[in-house]
């Protein structure tokens, strides 16, 4: 018989890091970061004649009359074994009545429909896990375009398993391809920050979402991150080092110089000659740019140590590499850095045998205006619908009472 109970973190961990749905959310390590934010959280689960065959993190939280419930990254199951998911929605009801719980919400790791690279429809998928859900009252929130609560319901994912680097680099779109390779003309370079380097993090992000009009999260979160996930929370940032790059421009307006000056020996010996006019012009643009170049950078180079152009903080799971925040000051964006900071991990996950890379979160508007989604595009992949959020009233009328206090104090 399918039994319901409550798991121990050697249990849960065991079970949801080898889980082929496993996530970066229903981790130990979001488990500790969640209490850490307020919220108190249990492993719960089914097992079958003492085999864990379903798992997740249930978190709950004090509200006015009762308390909040929330599985985030679905439940780690097989939604086709119908008595394992009985068995756990039936133990899930009981224990959140149990605990005072006035509303559970869910965000199940689950597709609604397969979508291709565009964002186009390609099949409609879990309909039957979809209705379950509302048969047993759970009420969908709704196919919004955005997301909802802070949880994206419209991802953008790359397939990695068998690839190799070259494979990798093949399948990057144009703008990517030149974009890096630009980078490396440059000599940007990317590493991770330590601990205590994590308030630049954070002037990173704070600068770009004072620009681009989002929510930051505080420094706090930023350290509890790195402290929860350890090695497995990569801080990456892409810096350059103005003062060699200074030093490169002129050797590189140097010799061009000479070669123009070959050039123009050449036409005065044969003034016609098409293909060295031909050269004179490209070579002239070519001293031109650099000369651009020198002046940009002199005005970027405020010390003779590398400069942080941009920044993206990564979890790495066993199933996935999650990129979740970044950050980009506006008056470098012409060394393409975050380009080189998601090649730099994409690489990471092929040599780590890690089979999907998840670029996390976008708007689910495919007309052609989202830069995020344009961006993500750029290193090849594919959209994924998923189902969204759905919620159950463990107290109908004492959620109706709390909604409407909500509702009058969100109006005041």
């Amino acid at each position: 018989m399918d039994q319901f109970s409550t798991l121990t973190e050697q249990e849960f961990t065991t079970f949801a890091m080898t889980h082929p749905a496993g996530n970066f959310l229903e981790t130990p390590e979001m488990k500790h970061l969640l209490e850490r934010r307020g919220w108190h959280c249990e492993y719960v689960g089914v097992k079958r004649e003492g085999q864990l065959i379903a798992a997740c993190i249930l978190s709950k939280k004090k509200v006015k009359i009762g308390h909040a419930f929330d599985i985030d990254g679905g439940i780690l199951m097989d939604y086709t074994d119908k008595k394992c998911v009985e068995a756990f929605f039936t133990g899930l009801k009981k224990y959140v009545k149990k605990n005072d719980g006035l509303y559970l919400t869910f965000t199940p790791n689950k597709q609604i429909c397969l979508r291709d690279f565009n964002g186009g429809e390609v099949e409609k998928v879990n309909q039957e896990t979809f209705e379950y859900f509302t048969s047993i009252g759970f009420e969908h929130q709704g196919f919004d375009v955005h997301n909802f609560d802070g949880a994206p319901r419209w991802l953008f994912v790359k397939d990695m398993a068998g690839l190799t680097e070259e494979d990798l680099w093949k399948s990057y779109g144009k703008d990517a391809k030149y974009d890096i390779k630009k980078t490396w003309e440059y000599g940007v370079t990317t590493r991770e920050l330590r601990y205590e380097e994590l308030p630049l993090f954070k002037k990173l992000t704070e600068e770009t979402s004072a620009r681009r009009n989002f929510e930051d999260k505080d420094l706090a979160y930023y350290q509890a991150v790195y402290e929860e996930f350890g090695e497995r929370a990569k801080f990456m940032v892409a810096e350059l080092n103005f003062a060699t790059y200074l030093e490169n421009l002129h050797e590189k307006l140097r010799k061009l110089q000479e070669t123009l000056n070959e050039v123009n020996e050449a036409l005065i010996a044969n003034p016609k000659s098409r293909k060295k006019n031909n050269q004179k012009r490209e070579f002239e643009d070519e001293v031109r740019t650099v000369r651009k170049r020198i002046d940009e950078a002199k005005e970027m180079k405020t010390s003779d140590e590398p400069e942080i152009l941009a920044g993206a903080l990564f979890i790495v799971h066993p199933q996935e590499v999650v990129y979740l925040f970044s950050g980009t000051y506006e008056k470098y964006k012409q060394y393409y850095a975050p380009y080189l900071i998601q090649h730099k991990m994409l690489t990471y996950t092929v040599e780590n045998n890690i089979p999907k890379y998840n670029f996390y979160g976008v708007d689910g508007v495919f007309d052609g205006s989202d830069g995020v989604l344009k961006f993500k595009q750029s290193f090849g992949g594919h959209v994924e619908e998923l189902m969204g959020n759905f919620q159950w009233k463990a107290k109908p009328m004492k959620y109706a009472l709390y909604h409407a206090l909500k509702t009058i104090k969100e109006k005041v």
